[in-house]
């Protein structure tokens, strides 16, 4: 009788080690692939030719920008499907639908824009000094002390629309487009509310307490 209770005990345990495992590497495998987006969309704004106007080299930078959020929360879905718990699960889905709607508007304006020919060279590098300089305090690698798949989609997807926060912020100081204007106004209202969800999310979970950016 002895013998059987140990064993189950150690079924037991080996159960819940395994659980753990598996959360661990559903919450790596998660980041890895976070950082594999986060340095795609580097690379795609670093691409970005400044056109001589300020409101084409935003709306240029921020598309693949979008881009990636959908990718990010596309990914986290897929990590979270079948699990018991989905925190983001709407919010996910809702920055993939929203964003692609807004990557279509941001295509549109930029036609319209670049059908008036518009420049101002000493403009856009003002512009380009400020943007540069944002972009040098956002270090977008995720470095997870964490085995909670939430907890990583929450870390990661902060600093990212902190950027795009940073971003809209940035334009208004340049930009004489009344729909940029409102654009990037959206953006922050939207993304700052989002930011301040996750981070509820994060200050209310002990597991974060650790986590590093």
């Amino acid at each position: 009788m002895k013998r059987i209770v140990l064993f189950l005990i150690a079924m037991a345990m080996s159960a819940v080690l395994l659980t753990a495992c598996s959360k661990k590497d559903t919450a790596d495998n998660y980041v890895t692939e976070q950082n594999d987006i986060m340095d795609k969309m580097q690379e795609e704004m670093d691409k970005v030719q400044d056109t001589g106007n300020v409101t084409l080299d935003f709306l240029y930078g921020m598309i693949p920008h979008h881009e990636s959020a959908i990718e990010m929360s596309k990914s986290y879905l897929k990590y979270a499907k079948g699990r018991d718990k989905q925190e983001f699960k709407d919010l996910a889905e809702e920055i993939i639908e929203a964003q692609q709607e807004e990557i279509k508007q941001m295509k549109e304006m930029a036609k319209e824009i670049e059908k008036k020919q518009e420049t101002d060279y000493e403009d856009e590098q003002s512009y380009l000094k400020d943007y540069h300089a944002l972009m040098k305090g956002h270090d977008m690698d995720h470095n997870m002390i964490t085995s909670d798949l939430d907890t990583a989609f929450a870390e990661g997807m902060i600093m990212h629309h902190q950027m795009a926060v940073d971003m809209a912020e940035a334009i208004l100081k340049y930009t004489n487009e009344e729909d940029v204007i409102e654009f990037a106004k959206n953006i922050i209202e939207v993304q700052e509310d989002e930011i301040a969800q996750m981070q509820s999310f994060l200050d209310d979970h002990a597991d974060n307490k650790s986590h590093n950016h």
